[in-house]
């Protein structure tokens, strides 16, 4: 099969790539008369508030934030020098060769005289930091250190003139709070930080898949592609959050102050490992209940565990729903997440969990956590493809399809032998006219195919089948590497 450009499933996926990593630049709200009631239960409306806090009714306008204290000073622009490219099998087979960048433009906020936090993005393969100032003067910066699960990078630096900025850890965001966004939009030329106003729309929004810990603020502020890493602040001045991306025109997302608190508080203890389960868990639904036998009550489901993980060691199998893990009702990955913060490396935890209709129960001795984990080349092809292969006498042999899955759309059957694969090894520098498909015979061609496939943003690998009656079924299976279920 060629590919080309215009191939709807690549387009949709280099459209979604470039939808996650920019920020948007979505309408503002129009303004209102701060210091207003509600005219449906004549609560009072905090300025900017285009929900009322107290009934959640829609307002029909909303306020401008009140009069706030000068803050341009306290954000920068983040500059970072890459030292490697930004691989991605799906940009090579689109372009014909691997994205290349040279630097990344973000933002930053100081929270002392030398001290900024930034989105962990914006350092992504840095080899060199600096920050740049409303002046255009730039100022090497250190980085201290970054917070990969929580996305929260601190760095330091001596920039004259900066003014800290408050981070509010001791009252959440309010759903229909005003905000101020600032930051720097991705140009190399810079001049007073953008402020675009907003609200919170929306409050614990996680499955994104942008960082491991998802708990974000939800906003309609504007936030344009280089603000990711600016602060998001309240009618007085303080810190409610941290852009870091979006997905849809209108909608942003920022990790909330508490968030940011603990990232900087684990960054300044020393950066001390992080203990992990090892499994792949994702949301339980109506579809994958029904194909593991799970009752309504199951909130999460294992869907793969990591190579010589605890979980895996512990008997935990695809299919387990999650119950509770250190006693904590496991209701959805944030909250996990934060509990597993608490705990240390080689603790012991219980995990009880629904294996179809029967309950059980084991003691988990929690391990390190790795910086990227992987699934194993066979746990890979299964979820990101739904194809299920076990080795037998006349080859590799498809044992499962999961429903709804790419190879399931491709026709792909049980029974089906896997003939073929073709992985970003088998193209010179994207050239597809130059590539091949390598046979795969046994378990060990399969896993050298397979761990090629990652790369530093995507999974991507074609799959030949053949079926009893001879015929050929071909299947792309290719993915954005999300870590939010990794827990």
């Amino acid at each position: 099969m060629t590919l080309t450009l215009s191939d709807p499933w690549r387009r949709g996926l280099a459209f979604g790539l470039l939808l996650i990593v920019a920020l948007l630049a979505p309408a503002l709200a129009a303004p209102a008369t701060a210091d207003a009631v509600c005219p449906y239960c004549k609560a009072p409306i905090e300025p900017g508030a285009a929900f009322c806090s107290n009934c959640g009714k829609k307002l029909e306008a909303a306020a401008t934030p009140a009069a706030m204290p000068a803050t341009a000073p306290s954000v920068v622009q983040v500059v970072s020098a890459v030292d490697t490219e930004l691989t991605s099998v799906i940009f090579s087979l689109i372009y014909e060769s691997n994205a290349s960048i040279t630097s990344i433009l973000g933002s930053a906020f100081a929270i002392s005289p030398t001290e900024y936090v930034t989105d962990t993005n914006n350092l992504f393969g840095a080899k060199e930091v600096t920050l740049r100032a409303r002046d255009g003067r730039s100022y090497p910066a250190k980085v201290i250190g970054r917070d990969r699960m929580i996305g929260v990078a601190l760095l330091s630096a001596e920039v004259p003139g900066v003014a800290p900025l408050t981070v509010r850890r001791d009252q959440a965001a309010r759903i229909g709070e005003s905000l101020v966004a600032m930051g720097y939009a991705a140009t190399a030329q810079v001049s007073e930080p953008i402020r675009t106003g907003g609200v919170i729309s929306g409050l614990n929004r996680h499955g994104i898949g942008l960082q491991p810990i998802e708990d974000f603020l939800q906003t309609d502020a504007s936030l344009p592609y280089g603000v990711a890493g600016g602060p998001l602040l309240d009618a007085r001045g303080t810190v409610i959050g941290m852009s870091t991306g979006r997905i849809n025109r209108g909608i942003g997302f920022a990790v909330p102050a508490p968030w940011i608190g603990r990232a900087v508080d684990w960054i300044h203890d020393g950066s001390p490992q992080r203990a992990w389960l090892g499994a792949l868990v994702v949301t339980a639904d109506a579809e994958n209940r029904k194909r593991y036998n799970l009752p309504p009550e199951v909130r999460l489901v294992v869907e793969q565990t990591f190579p010589g993980s605890p979980a895996g060691a512990a008997g935990l199998k695809p299919g387990d729903g999650l119950v509770s893990v250190r006693g904590i009702e496991a209701t959805n990955l944030a909250h996990l997440h934060e509990n597993l913060l608490g705990a240390r490396v080689g603790e012991a935890v219980p995990v009880s969990f629904m294996r179809g209709a029967e309950k059980k129960g084991a003691d988990i001795t929690l391990a390190a956590r790795p910086d990227n984990p992987r699934l194993s080349p066979l746990d890979s092809l299964r979820y990101y493809g739904g194809a299920g292969v076990e080795a037998r006498d006349n080859g590799l042999v498809v044992r499962e399809v999961v429903p709804d899955s790419i190879v399931s759309v491709r026709k792909v059957r049980v029974g089906d032998v896997l003939q073929s694969v073709m992985s970003k090894k088998d193209w010179e520098h994207g050239a597809r006219d130059n590539s091949r498909w390598r046979s795969v015979h046994t378990l060990a061609d399969l896993d050298e195919r397979v761990s090629t496939a990652y790369s530093d943003i995507d999974f991507c690998l074609g799959l030949r089948f053949k079926d009893a009656k001879g015929e050929k079924h071909e299947a792309w299976v290719c993915d954005f590497l999300s870590p939010t279920g990794a827990l």
